[in-house]
């Protein structure tokens, strides 16, 4: 499938897993595959990784994030403040999108924010839902969240009514503002995330009033100081192992240092000397009194060896990591502390201390699973919001029983159908037929096309076109890898979507597909798709890895590829070049094994001695018909048409030069 094989696999996790995370369920987890999962990277102040014994938690996934090419469209949100609007926005699955976000705040590089949409996000287009935003570590990285990369968090959500959303970048920015730029970064998240992020999702993203924020470490920071400081707009907070102390005798200096180790930031320059007012400002503790009303989730380990950590050889109940001992030792510190301050002003909070563990991912995903029910509350969330189990019948659940049995056959091209994972909804009306949502994709049927099953990639763009209302139809496949074992391709009524990690996934309709199937599909000359389908002068084209596909308004689609397509492509390709459009497809040449393609306004003429050169129409083309083409004294081209300084046209072929001046031939023979 190729979501999993994007993101490698870090979607899967275990039977007992699911239990823990959906306890209004019977522990048969029905719909869910039982996947290892590996995902043990530190994204914190943490040089290495842990590495744990658990079968859970294997060593860091390979790679940074997933690779291949997601489908970038515009999205126009006119009512947006000032200057902020959406760049682009890349659907990487059909419940997954990727938005880049002009900020006036922090101008330059769009900043990223990835999205995982709402259980009924598709079967309920009017509605609103609450959001739930999750922030990163002091490593955050500026291409993906760490909580995509090392948790289940899509798979956690996957069942819930609520828009998850995880800011990209602001690696040791504590999402503040700075009062000055340090290592390249003018960091200005909290006027970002308070001011202009919720505009953008309430416009753009169905997001209603009712928000919680929960980050971990210097996320968990973060997230404390953001509801003090606007505490209207959230309904409940929480944080993961963060630092809820910064201004005591110490904290300042301990901050810094974490800072400088984890990219060479200076904290005087975030919030001043360590004796500033904006030390204090930015202290959960100081503030605590601001988030009375709202729930409060407060969490932390003790930095001893856990279920998920290595031990010490030296010592078992310490764990083979200093750094994330110390780290979640003073997280732990700086709570309690913080617990000792909401007591002390009569805030309620609720806080979960464990006995064991460190600073580290998978004790941060057990606290996003054991924090949900109480945020669920906060936001008001009734109980088929909090997450389901749907009983799959009718056509599309005999395609998941077979699909099922399908996945014990390993070298069938359909192995991949045990990423759809847990089913999400009942079965519901699109146009002309019904859909059914999992948690890796859709089900659809229709009376002319029966059951099929599209996801990852390409259900995401499938989704983005408009699904069955686009003008591809309903799918009459589901997904499937390609003889070459490179690509995936779902056919629909009407085209195909067609998935490479390098091209990424391109809808080709019918009356190109026919030409491209004629060539021999991705095995043929043309390979791949690299575009969709865009118009030009007099008709369409579509873009190969060999070459072009190009419809008139009227007549056959043609194809232009290898040598000559490279010709046609210097020229400009079918939306510049002089040519025009392509008449024929390649006309094979008994001299030398040539080749030579008519177009509106010229040929393109190949052979291996002679490379490929275009002779437009005009009064060398004639001239060459004259004296035999090709066959004559003349042969092939060697070069292309060009003026000449006094007046006139000339062309450079095997046997010498055909000119034009003042209206008159003239030749050179060799």
């Amino acid at each position: 499938m190729q979501l999993e094989k994007a993101y490698g696999r870090r979607n899967g996790y275990w039977r007992w897993e699911c239990c823990a995370a959906y306890p209004r369920r019977a522990c048969s987890c029905w719909g869910l595959r039982a996947q290892a999962r590996g995902a043990q990277a530190q994204n914190d102040p943490v040089a290495d990784a842990i590495q744990s014994s658990s079968s859970l938690w294997s060593p860091p996934p390979e790679g940074d994030g997933p690779a291949a090419p997601a489908r970038e469209t515009e999205q126009d949100l006119p009512n947006l403040p000032g200057e902020v609007d959406v760049e682009k926005v890349q659907w990487l699955s059909e419940r997954h999108v990727k938005v880049f976000i002009n900020s006036p705040s922090m101008p330059g590089e769009p900043i990223a924010v990835q999205l995982l949409l709402p259980r009924d996000w598709n079967q309920t287009p009017d509605r609103t839902f609450p959001a739930v935003w999750h922030l990163d570590g002091m490593r955050a990285r500026d291409d993906w969240s760490g909580w995509t990369l090392e948790t289940n968090i899509e798979r956690y959500y996957a069942d819930k009514n609520v828009l998850v959303v995880m800011p990209v970048g602001g690696e040791s920015s504590f999402y503040t503002d700075w009062n000055e730029p340090d290592n390249g970064e003018n960091y200005q998240w909290e006027s970002f995330l308070l001011d202009e992020l919720p505009h953008v999702l309430a416009q753009g993203w169905r997001a209603n009033d009712r928000r919680a924020i929960v980050g971990l470490s210097m996320g968990g920071t973060a997230a404390m100081n953001l509801a003090a400081h606007r505490p209207e707009m959230f309904d409940f907070v929480g944080s993961f192992s963060g630092y809820l102390d910064t201004s005591s005798l110490g904290m300042p200096q301990a901050i810094h240092g974490a800072m400088q180790e984890a990219g060479g930031y200076n904290a005087w320059r975030m919030w001043g000397p360590s004796d500033s007012p904006r030390w204090r400002e930015n202290d959960p503790k100081l503030n605590v009194g601001n988030l009375a009303g709202i729930s409060m989730y407060i969490s932390a380990g003790s930095g001893n060896t856990g279920e998920w950590d290595q031990p010490s050889t030296s010592n078992p109940r310490f764990p083979d990591n200093p750094a994330a001992f110390g780290l979640e030792a003073l997280s732990r510190m700086t709570s309690e502390t913080f617990i000792q301050y909401a007591r002390r002003e009569g805030v309620d909070v609720t806080a979960r201390f464990r006995d064991s563990g460190t600073h580290s991912w998978p004790y941060w995903q057990f606290e996003m699973s054991q924090s949900f029910p109480q945020m669920a509350d906060a936001l008001g969330l009734e109980a088929n919001d909090r997450g389901v189990t749907f009983n799959v019948g009718g056509a599309i659940g005999k395609l998941d029983r077979e699909a099922e049995a399908l996945n014990l056959q390993s070298q069938d091209r359909y192995r991949d159908f045990e990423g759809l994972g847990m089913c999400l909804s009942g079965e519901y009306r699109v146009a002309g037929g019904v859909a059914q949502d999992f948690s890796g994709g859709r089900g659809y049927w229709s009376e002319a096309t029966g059951a099929h099953f599209a996801w990852g990639r390409i259900g995401g763009r499938y989704h983005e076109i408009g699904g069955p209302e686009s003008p591809l139809g309903f799918p009459t496949t589901s997904e499937t890898i390609t003889p070459d074992g490179v690509g995936r391709f779902n056919h629909f009524e009407h085209g195909s979507i067609y998935w490479t990690p390098d091209t990424g996934a391109q809808v080709v309709m019918a009356d190109i597909a026919n030409a491209w199937a004629d060539e021999g599909w991705e095995t043929g000359r043309l390979g791949y798709p690299t575009s969709e389908r865009y118009d030009v002068p007099g008709g369409v084209a579509q873009d190969f890895e060999g070459g072009y596909i190009v419809k008139p308004n009227e007549g056959d689609a043609r194809v232009v590829l290898g040598a000559i397509g490279a010709a046609y492509r210097a020229g400009g390709g079918p939306a510049e070049t002089s040519l025009g459009l392509p008449l024929t497809d390649e006309i094979p040449l008994p001299k030398d094994n040539g080749f030579f393609q008519r177009f509106e306004h010229g040929n393109i003429y190949w052979s291996h001695g002679s490379g490929a050169h275009a002779v437009p129409d005009g009064d060398i083309m004639p001239h060459g018909g004259t004296t035999g083409w090709e066959n004559g004294p003349f042969g092939y081209p060697v070069g292309p048409q060009r003026q000449i300084p006094a007046g006139g046209l000339e062309q450079e072929f095997q046997g010498g030069w055909i000119r034009q001046i003042n209206g008159e031939i003239e030749e050179e023979r060799r």
